[in-house]
């Protein structure tokens, strides 16, 4: 039995929680006891925790107002995410390793916690990061920009990441340590993948470790298509969404059924906004069942919806929030299997692109395409493949001064060790 703890300090939705839940719930099952250190606290309604996972609130990681310009790779990222000061570093080190002593940990799972992570590398705490691909970045240098619609010069990408390790040096002084950890020693081959090589945001890695996505929405509300004939539209929108106005009146004046699930809309505007042919959802909708007889789904790049959909064949109009997201959006329009919604909208564009994605049927045969080279894939695998990974990583040390120097083991079955 080993001690897990899982970490998550930074990024936004539901995607990081329902990761952290399912892969504790695993390691639970298996016999271990988990500590879930979370940005946010607060599960979803009516979700409970399982007896032996302890949950506890992160480190508090500083808001970052908007910089004078965009991040330009992942580095830039962390700069503008509570990193561009050491002494605030520092201090958030000093309360993660002030957890490590509480929980005492065999192995830490990184969702998006750099943090984290450098703590306990500081710490020889075998680590590993988990995620869709965004904040694992790949091994490369320097680290890629984010922004490949715009042309970033290599040197502002080195830059960025010499200015990123400047501050953890700096950080790391403070507290005494006198071996420097740098940012990209944090990620490596031992880090898991829960997407798709297609759809990763810097492309396919030849060594990565994709497992395929971990989704889970516990307690979703179930409901059907009205209509048996004529078009179907899935929409999961939030009001934030750049036009969100213009594309739900474009879904209004569609000839279609349409359902758009959309958190965080007010009831008012959601009443006042719906038709016959336009409902409107505040709560989480069992997504599977509906994307079965779906013609279209729209969104805003956010991978769990967009992937779903397109493992169903069904193709995808984007509105992207975050640069993120946009990359995603990039990846499936590569894939021919849907279209972003970029610019500034208006309800007739809008509808002249769901039009084209509804009567184009190139965009559904590219999603068919991809839902059919990934028959195989079960959510149920993808967490028992991460369970496995995350048992060797804490067999074999991985990412600490006790690491083997030796042979890459086998990972070809995901029976987890016990």
């Amino acid at each position: 039995m080993a001690r897990v703890l899982i970490a998550w300090e930074l990024g936004e939705a539901f995607g990081h929680l329902a990761r952290c839940l399912r892969l504790a719930e695993g390691l639970v099952a298996l016999g271990h006891g988990v500590a879930l250190v979370l940005k946010d606290v607060r599960l979803p309604a009516g979700q409970t925790t399982a007896t032996g996972i302890t949950v506890l609130p992160a480190p508090l990681t500083p808001h970052a107002g908007a910089g004078s310009r965009a991040p330009v790779n992942y580095a830039d990222v962390l700069n503008v995410s509570g990193f561009a000061n050491a002494r605030d570093v520092a201090a958030r080190m000093s309360a993660w390793q002030g957890l490590f002593s509480l929980v005492r940990p065999d192995v830490l799972v990184a969702d998006h916690a750099p943090t984290a992570s450098l703590a306990a590398r500081l710490a020889s705490i075998p680590h590993l990061s988990i995620g869709n691909g965004f904040a694992i970045p790949p091994s490369v240098s320097p680290w890629p920009s984010i922004r490949p619609w715009e042309t970033v010069p290599d040197q502002a990408l080195t830059t960025a990441e010499a200015r990123l390790d400047h501050v953890l040096d700096a950080a790391q002084k403070v507290l005494g340590h006198t071996r420097a950890v740098r940012v990209r020693d944090l990620f490596g081959e031992h880090d898991i993948l829960d997407t798709f090589a297609e759809l990763d945001h810097y492309g396919a890695r030849p060594d990565g470790r994709y497992v395929g996505p971990i989704v889970s929405v516990p307690h979703a509300l179930r409901v059907a298509w009205q209509g048996r004939e004529g078009p179907k539209v899935l929409a999961y929108l939030r009001p934030a969404v750049s036009g969100f106005q213009s594309i739900l009146q474009a879904l209004a004046g569609l000839d279609a059924e349409v359902l758009c699930v959309a958190p965080g809309m007010k009831p008012e505007m959601a009443k006042h906004c719906a038709t016959r042919r336009l409902r409107i959802a505040l709560a989480p909708l069992d997504l599977p069942p509906l994307l079965e007889h779906a013609d279209l789904a729209v969104g805003y790049g956010n991978s769990g919806f967009s992937t779903q959909a397109v493992l169903a064949g069904v193709p995808l109009a984007m509105r992207p929030r975050h640069v993120e997201q946009a990359l995603f959006a990039h990846r499936v329009e590569a894939l021919g299997a849907g279209k972003l919604l970029s610019g500034r909208i208006d309800a007739d564009s809008v509808t002249a692109s769901l039009q084209e994605l509804l009567d184009n049927p190139a965009y559904r045969q590219a999603a068919r395409a991809f839902r059919n080279r990934h028959a195989d894939y079960s959510p149920s695998q993808a967490i028992e493949h991460s369970l496995f990974l995350i048992e060797r990583t804490f067999l074999d040390g991985w990412n600490t001064d006790r690491t083997r120097k030796t042979q890459k083991p086998q990972e070809s079955s995901p029976a987890c060790l016990h």
